[in-house]
């Protein structure tokens, strides 16, 4: 876990809606556990799980994955207050949407978390937005680390990712990188200003074979056109180099 926990808000939701302290008081309230209860399910010091509950201490997103887990829940119940209603799929038609400055947000010091899409359980990955103010590995008290992969793009900023087994990555706006995220790992702020980064986190099990996205197919209108286009950048390359 980082050091320098800060204190947990919920961004635009502040005063009326979920924490991760409300989440985890109503999973606590629901199996009918003391707090010594809830710590010996998951780990958890009963002064943390009491700092947490008070909105007193955060966090970070693999010990949020490693809490679920312990929990047998989905992370999104880490974002609510209630049960999620069961559907037959999960996953058919689904969507959530996120505008301006929502999403479920933790302060935890190093960075500050951005979850999106929190409304939704069983996700195959989960999408995070991240600000990061950690500009040294000393601010951490340990490299973070969770099962699955990890795929990571700077929007704003100079970002640096430290890893055991690669040399620091020095990364800028627009560059991105996927990894291993069982390695331990760590990003830092590695400019002057903000820096801010879109990770996707999936712990799912690695596919058998590669999986392909599915490539779009222009009409033949729209087809004929974009070859005429392609034809007359061609004709006027040739003609500036003839």
């Amino acid at each position: 876990m980082a050091g320098n926990m800060a204190t947990v808000n919920t961004g635009k939701f502040v005063g009326r809606g979920p924490t991760l302290g409300s989440a985890l008081k109503s999973i606590r309230q629901e199996r009918q556990w003391s707090l010594a209860e809830a710590s010996s399910a998951t780990g958890l010091s009963i002064s943390t799980w009491s700092k947490i509950e008070n909105g007193q201490r955060s966090l970070t997103y693999d010990k949020l994955v490693q809490l679920s887990r312990a929990l047998a829940v989905d992370i999104s119940r880490l974002f609510s207050e209630g049960v999620p209603s069961a559907t037959p799929d999960l996953h058919v038609g689904r969507r959530s949407v996120q505008r301006g400055e929502e999403g479920f947000v933790i302060e935890a010091g190093i960075y500050t978390y951005r979850f999106l899409a929190q409304d939704l359980v069983r996700k195959r990955f989960t999408p995070v937005l991240m600000e990061l103010h950690a500009r040294s590995i000393g601010d951490f008290e340990d490299l973070l680390r969770h099962e699955g992969d990890e795929f990571a793009v700077v929007l704003e900023g100079v970002v640096e990712l430290h890893t055991e087994v690669y040399a620091p990555l020095r990364l800028e706006v627009g560059e991105s990188v996927y990894f291993d995220s069982s390695v331990g790992h760590a990003y830092l702020n590695a400019g002057p200003g903000t820096a801010r980064i879109m990770a996707i986190a999936s712990d799912s099990p690695a596919p058998q074979e590669a999986k392909q996205l599915p490539v779009a197919k222009a009409s033949k209108r729209t087809a004929a056109a974009r070859s005429k286009v392609v034809a007359g950048q061609a004709r006027a390359t040739r003609s500036a180099r003839s």
